[in-house]
């Protein structure tokens, strides 16, 4: 497994055209910069912000040692017969002393623990892009959903209007004028759920991004394009700059090196004690030199059991955050693929519709064709339409994956954070 990711490095390095990366799927898309204050504000970026900033305070305490210096001292006024009363006193100060290689061990659990940290808060602004994309995806296709029944909804109307005068004229039986009612009050039904996806979509992308003000009119989404280099280079960049993996081996160092140093306390650490005293008023005096440590025992053999242990246990998780990963980054290939071919499929799919029904309208107009041959295709093309928008829409989202999850937009790359 070692050798995976120098392999991957080498597989990116060769394709530059990754740096700058120019893409269908990014114009509809809220401009980086907004994008980027955007994800600042999430809660979750927040908060993975503050643990940071927590794992930065904690490099320093470790870096600073468990032992502080304790002063410590008495007074006593002692009444000795026939001698009279003296006044005596200790003073003293005392401090525990780190075993060599405890503190570099600290301070290398300080250090994973800050690195963990790190790829902690650029895995929450991966993980906030990619609700965002989501939410803004969905919102534009509940906007596009809207257009399209409403649209069929005036079409329905105009069919009606048309079939009504032309009974008027007794040149439509009542069937027919029944056909269109129905018809267009199965297109009122499909227009109001569409209004209320809408207004969900929208409201939740509004909720979960407050400081994202929404266009007044909704971006059209363009045809989606191949992104540029092959699939294969795609999928090892996914795994070339994953936050997770670089999260889990952090955090599998960090718990390597406090087994290391919980199998150091083994050995407690001395305190060394400098005191000095008086007694019998002044008449004796003196300085002195001690020393206490404890004895080790079934506590700090535990103790060291569970830290090796917990260690093998975060080693194991990162061997399966990478095997996660790989599903992803083969998972991304695939839904970018096979949603652009669904998409070539679901459009032409949605021309012929398109065709077939200007045609069936061109006969039914001429006498042609009956009215109910004319509905259901004017249904199916609703269908076909509705279908053709929706793969144009996985297929962005498939895109826009792809360049999440290789950090290529967004500025997702860089770990600095404003906490």
């Amino acid at each position: 497994m070692k050798h995976i990711i120098p392999a991957l490095l080498f597989a990116f390095a060769v394709t530059p055209a990754f740096a700058q990366v120019s893409s269908p799927s990014l114009t509809f898309m809220p401009p980086e910069g907004l994008v980027i204050d955007v994800l600042a504000q999430d809660p979750l970026v927040r908060q993975a912000g503050a643990k940071l900033n927590a794992a930065q305070a904690e490099a320093r305490v470790r870096d600073a040692g468990p032992h502080e210096f304790t002063l410590h001292g008495g007074y006593t006024s002692r009444d000795v017969k026939m001698a009279g009363r003296f006044d005596e006193w200790t003073a003293g100060v005392s401090r525990g002393i780190r075993l060599p290689g405890k503190a570099e061990a600290d301070r290398k659990i300080g250090g994973f623990g800050i690195s963990a940290a790190e790829n902690g808060f650029g895995d929450a602004r991966h993980q906030s892009a990619i609700s965002l994309k989501n939410l803004w995806i969905s919102w534009l296709v509940a906007e596009s959903d809207v257009r399209q029944a409403a649209a069929d909804v005036a079409t329905y109307e105009r069919q009606l209007s048309a079939i009504e005068r032309s009974r008027q004229l007794g040149q439509s039986a009542r069937l027919q004028v029944e056909q269109a009612e129905a018809a267009l009050a199965q297109a009122r039904m499909q227009s109001a759920q569409a209004v209320q996806a809408q207004l969900e979509a929208r409201m939740t992308l509004q909720r979960n991004f407050p400081s994202l003000a929404l266009p007044a009119s909704p971006p059209a989404m363009p045809e989606p394009a191949p992104l540029p280099g092959s699939w294969e280079d795609w999928r090892a960049a996914v795994l070339e700059d994953n936050h997770e993996i670089k999260m889990a081996r952090s955090e599998a160092d960090r718990r390597d090196w406090m087994a290391r140093r919980a199998r150091m306390d083994r050995f407690a650490d001395p305190t060394l004690d400098l005191r000095t005293f008086q007694e019998r008023g002044g008449q004796e005096t003196g300085i002195g030199i001690g020393f206490s440590i404890p004895i080790g025992g079934a506590l700090r053999q535990a103790t060291s059991d569970q830290a090796g242990a917990e260690a093998v246990a975060a080693s194991v998780a990162a061997h399966m955050v990478l095997r996660d990963v790989e599903i992803v980054a083969d998972r991304d290939v695939i839904q970018a693929r096979q949603g652009l071919e669904a998409w070539r499929q679901a459009n032409t799919a949605a021309a012929t519709s398109t065709a077939m029904l200007a045609r069936m309208n061109r006969a039914f107009e001429l006498g042609d064709q009956g009215l109910s041959e004319l509905l259901i295709a004017r249904r199916q093309d609703y269908d076909v339409r509705r279908t053709e928008a929706r793969a144009r829409a996985a297929a962005h989202a498939a895109i826009l994956q792809l360049l999440i999850d290789t950090h290529r937009i967004w500025g997702l790359g860089d770990e600095e954070h404003g906490g």
